[in-house]
């Protein structure tokens, strides 16, 4: 029988990429890959889509090169994870700063400019989306919940991971809420394009509370409404709560009550159809957490005085993501 050998190359022509399969040195396939095949290629080569990311699939990566600007959305209000500078002109936070590394990662490899600029985008919980899918943004860097409804429904892409939250309730301390069950009857608050909507709607109905939905735009906007009386109970993601809380005139007014009522892996969100893009991220995020620098990030936004208030959180990290990062992936439980 005779042997053939065989070599595999990328040929890029125009916008186009064709695979050229060579045996004995004489050219017998070349085939072009349409986007299907790119993706496919690089989630069967995984780290390695990204040494030939030039030839692939790129569209965010060509479009900071052609901008020359990195568009970064943010979240104002949720500390210690995402919020605005004292000056409102970027934004700052642990999940901001995961961002950044991927940025500065991309520069030493010289796939951007060194230098590049990165303009920060304010986002609502309600506007999120929209920005992401649409290109306005090429991440959001914040405390968005990764679940299938948003990857497949939405048509959005997450990251590995970076915290674990759960949704619980903040009440007044002198409230004597406490339980799901005590909200018979009463006003809790929710913040709009969460998924917390979902989860009182469930609760409603299988405990019969006749519990009554009020939608603020923001957990700022959400705190004070609940300050002012004009609800009863603010449930959301328990970091969110405590951030509220530590921020409170007087802290010991308020309290987080409640068993976890969810499970929320917070990641960073990505257009969908970009796996180079999403290579870039979730590369960077395991080498940090690999050579524990994830660990040291951690603890700076979450355990010690953060600007521009000086407070100090003092959340340690959870064991639900302390466990996650023995073997960081993508792939979450729905």
């Amino acid at each position: 029988m005779r042997q053939f050998s065989s070599q595999t190359s990328f040929l890029r022509t125009g916008k186009h990429v064709f695979l050229r399969v060579s045996y004995s040195s004489h050219l017998i396939h070349k085939f072009r890959l349409g986007d299907t095949v790119k993706r496919l290629l690089a989630l069967a080569f995984g780290a390695a889509a990204v040494a030939v990311s030039p030839l692939l699939n790129a569209a965010v990566l060509d479009d900071i090169r052609t901008r020359g600007e990195v568009r970064l959305g943010y979240r104002p209000d949720a500390p210690p994870l995402s919020y605005a500078s004292p000056d409102g002109t970027h934004g700052m936070g642990f999940a901001v700063d995961l961002c950044k590394a991927v940025i500065n990662d991309l520069e030493q490899r010289k796939l951007i400019p060194a230098g590049t600029k990165i303009t920060y985008v304010p986002l609502s919980n309600a506007a999120r989306f929209k920005a992401v899918v649409d290109g306005a943004v090429d991440a959001e860097c914040a405390d968005t919940t990764n679940n299938r409804e948003r990857r497949d429904k939405i048509g959005v892409a997450f990251t590995i991971p970076h915290y674990y939250a759960g949704v619980r309730m903040l009440v007044a301390t002198k409230s004597r809420i406490q339980r799901p069950e005590d909200l018979r009857d009463k006003t809790v608050l929710v913040t709009k394009g969460t998924t917390t909507a979902k989860i009182l709607e469930e609760r409603n109905a299988s405990l019969q509370l006749n519990a009554r939905k009020r939608d603020c735009d923001s957990p700022s906007a959400c705190f004070k409404d609940l300050a002012d009386k004009r609800g009863d109970a603010y449930m959301m993601d328990d970091i969110q709560l405590f951030a509220l809380r530590a921020q409170a005139a007087q802290p010991a007014d308020w309290e987080v009550v409640g068993r976890l009522l969810s499970i929320e892996p917070l990641a960073i969100m990505l257009p969908k159809n970009d796996p180079v893009w999403k290579a870039e991220f979730d590369t960077v995020l395991r080498r940090l957490i690999r050579d524990r620098e994830f660990h040291t990030m951690y603890s700076h936004w979450f355990e010690r005085p953060i600007p521009p208030q000086n407070i100090n959180y003092q959340l340690p990290m959870n064991y639900l993501l302390r466990d996650s990062l023995k073997f960081p992936s993508d792939q979450i439980g729905d």
